[in-house]
């Protein structure tokens, strides 16, 4: 894993690894050219969750999670080119736009009312932004 990514998430509370099983189904679901970036941060920490930054909190799903919820909503026009990973711990969900790559957020109360807002290029810019880097 990037050195950058190791600084941002290391006071968060990460899980374990997750079992060959579960990382090879996610491998399985995902249909897009997803941030390896990302993919290696699942195969080591399989999600986590806290404080980035002085004043964000995240919640980085785990592998079944990521399974479980995507597509989050299946009768959603607007959520079938989204794939989500995490929150903000309420109503922001973090989600890679399958099309364009880039990670955006989305109050999951006003998914078909408004357009996503994009965040970033790639999971280590994320990282950052949320970290104030």
């Amino acid at each position: 894993m990037k050195k950058d990514i190791e600084k941002n998430i290391r006071l968060l509370d990460k899980n374990d690894a997750p079992c060959e099983k579960n990382y090879s189904n996610l491998l399985a679901k995902i249909d897009f050219n997803i941030d390896r970036d990302y993919l290696d941060f699942i195969k080591m920490c399989n999600g986590a969750e806290g404080f980035i930054g002085k004043n964000n909190y995240v919640l980085l799903w785990k592998a079944e999670q990521l399974i479980e919820l995507n597509p989050y909503y299946e009768d959603n026009k607007e959520t079938e080119e989204l794939f989500f990973f995490g929150t903000d711990g309420s109503n922001l969900g973090y989600a890679f736009d399958k099309k364009s790559k880039k990670i955006i957020s989305i109050d999951f109360l006003d998914i078909s009312q408004v357009q996503p807002n994009v965040i970033a290029d790639s999971f280590e810019a994320f990282l950052d932004k949320l970290s104030g880097n």
